[in-house]
């Protein structure tokens, strides 16, 4: 159990890959395929954020959490929560909405939320840190490049009722908040044995 969350990110990977091969050979329609296609580029962000090159986590704590706080022992932190709240949040929004699609606002949030990726990585991200390259950013333009097949080529705005979009938005709120910021992600945050190791925290800011 230890040794696979500790490894979440790498087996994350396999995950994508098999994801991969899942929108390929099943028949699903146009927007399940954009869905798959988020999970597997999501997949592949949590390698690219906790894996290689890695360092997500500083970032978090330096702009989520406005801390300049270099001891990730004391982050609160680790890969138990951070497994916890990604795969969480993806089960939530991403796969729920792969399994209902009748629930229209399910894939709303799931297609709107790719902006939001968007918006951090390359406006947020950069405008605190000053930094060219934040961890995750290359993945980032995949889960853009679904956004836009979504809207552009399969989204039809007659079929959402303006509360939907509303809903949309607030499930993935919701979802994000009990994911990241709730009492349980804390609590898994500081139980021991799970610690991040420094490739996974800091990146390519290895503190000197």
């Amino acid at each position: 159990m230890r040794a696979f969350v500790n490894n979440w990110h790498y087996i994350s990977l396999a995950l994508a890959a098999i994801t991969a091969v899942l929108a390929v050979v099943l028949p699903f329609d146009a927007t399940q395929s954009c869905i798959l296609a988020a999970i597997a580029i999501l997949f592949l962000h949590f390698f690219e954020e906790f894996g290689f090159p890695g360092g997500f986590p500083l970032v978090g704590i330096k702009v989520l959490m406005g801390s300049d706080e270099v001891d990730k022992r004391n982050w609160h932190c680790n890969n138990l929560s951070s497994l916890f709240g990604n795969w969480g949040f993806l089960l939530a929004i991403y796969v729920l909405a792969l399994l209902l699609p009748g629930v229209r606002f399910l894939t709303l949030s799931a297609m709107i939320f790719l902006f939001a990726e968007v918006l951090m990585h390359f406006v947020i991200f950069p405008a605190r840190l000053r930094w060219a390259y934040n961890p995750g950013m290359v993945t980032t333009l995949g889960l853009l490049g679904v956004a836009l097949v979504y809207f552009l080529t399969v989204f039809n705005p007659a079929m959402f009722a303006w509360y939907e979009y509303v809903l949309a938005v607030v499930w993935f709120v919701a979802v994000f908040l009990f994911c990241f910021r709730s009492k349980l992600y804390w609590t898994l945050g500081d139980k021991p044995g799970f610690d991040l190791s420094d490739r996974s925290a800091f990146g390519m800011k290895m503190p000197k």
